[in-house]
């Protein structure tokens, strides 16, 4: 859930939601104001915006400020003149719509890069190059990225795997043991079922990346690290999950790159090799055609 979510639908005093309703307002501006020239606004006390910022977690005011106008920051970011959820309308052409959805991919990929942290890539990199085994757990049409993901990582040699349907996910689980690593993915970070294989995860105390979306869910609080993507849909009303796909695609191939790249050379080796001794076609397209030792 969003802050500014979790800022308007948790419960408050009358006095309270006053001074949430004039932060919200105020967007980015409150970085200017003071707890002394909130409350004169509001005509309550400064003392107020420390309770406001215990019932929203925080320790005191100057931290819900922080992590406000960094949410603030995101949200006006990137996705200009472009609806996430309705990218398109029954009016426009078919070129139209081609150029909507282009302009939907390059914003999450430019959005997902303002989200990535260096500490917690550096972190879940070190994870999957220390653990035995690879195992990414997702559900619905999230697993067709889970099994790409999957693919590369076996044609470097790394051991991975996923679960093929929804209902193996908790034995899947309940088989990892701590030398392996769980990769997470849920966009709502609130999917039960995949809650549940967490549960199991860490019973058997499994390092567990996340890779959900920005604010408070119950994913991202259990996992070891937390990776964001591209927050930009709603839950239902959308045509699709255009953004959303594109920034976990991103995530797992930026994954597999740094991964990669601790050992370039043996893994560039390993998967040149693997693919001449397994893949056999004949290409008659010169642009793509390997050329002869």
């Amino acid at each position: 859930m969003l802050l500014q979510e979790k800022m308007k639908n948790l419960k408050f005093s009358h006095s309270e939601r006053n001074v949430l309703d004039f932060i919200i307002k105020k967007q980015e501006l409150i970085d200017e104001y003071s707890t002394t020239m909130i409350a004169g606004e509001t005509f309550t006390s400064p003392s107020i915006l420390v309770r406001i910022s215990k019932k929203l977690g925080f320790n005191g005011w100057n931290e819900l400020k922080k992590a406000f106008l960094k949410e603030v920051g995101y949200l006006k970011t990137n996705f200009k003149d472009l609806d996430a959820n309705t990218p398109f309308t029954h009016q426009d052409s078919i070129m139209n719509i081609a150029s909507k959805i282009t302009h939907i991919h390059i914003e999450s990929a430019k959005d997902t890069l303002s989200l990535i942290n260096h500490d917690s890539l550096q972190k879940s990199v070190r994870i999957l190059s220390e653990s035995r085994e690879v195992k990414v757990f997702t559900i619905s049409n999230l697993t067709f990225l889970g099994q790409e993901f999957v693919y590369k990582l076996r044609h470097i040699g790394k051991k991975a795997d996923t679960n093929p349907t929804e209902s193996m996910m908790y034995q899947e689980a309940v088989m990892t043991s701590s030398s392996d690593c769980a990769i997470c993915i849920s966009y709502s970070g609130e999917s039960s079922s995949l809650l549940e294989t967490v549960h199991y995860l860490k019973m058997n105390q499994v390092p567990i990346i996340a890779i959900t979306s920005i604010g408070e869910n119950s994913l991202a609080r259990l996992a070891d690290v937390t990776l964001h993507v591209t927050t930009r849909e709603k839950s239902y009303s959308k045509i699709a999950g255009f953004a959303s796909i594109e920034s976990i695609s991103l995530i797992l191939d930026i994954l597999y790159s740094c991964l990669f790249s601790i050992k370039y050379d043996n893994n560039y080796d390993f998967k040149v090799k693997l693919a001449q001794q397994t893949e056999s076609r004949q290409i008659k397209n010169q642009i793509i055609q390997e050329e002869e030792n």
